[in-house]
């Protein structure tokens, strides 16, 4: 199965710590996805890979894909 890399990022806490405000206890993602983060997830193809990424990092709670890149068939 096809590898991917994801690099990945939470726009919410991007915000909060860009303008040096504390990240509110309500937001439970970690402070280190102010940066973005990369990951590798298996998938058949790309498809099955956003709606595994979409699940994992869902975009109403603030995350990003940054990056996407097929590493290995």
């Amino acid at each position: 199965m096809p590898l991917y890399e994801v690099g990945i990022y939470n726009q919410t806490v991007r915000n909060y710590v860009r303008s040096g405000e504390d990240i509110p206890d309500h937001i439970n993602v970690s402070k280190d996805f102010e940066c973005v983060m990369y990951f590798e997830r298996e998938a058949r193809n790309i498809q099955v890979l956003d709606s595994k990424i979409s699940k994992e990092f869902p975009k109403n709670i603030g995350y990003v894909v940054d990056y996407v890149r097929k590493v290995q068939e």
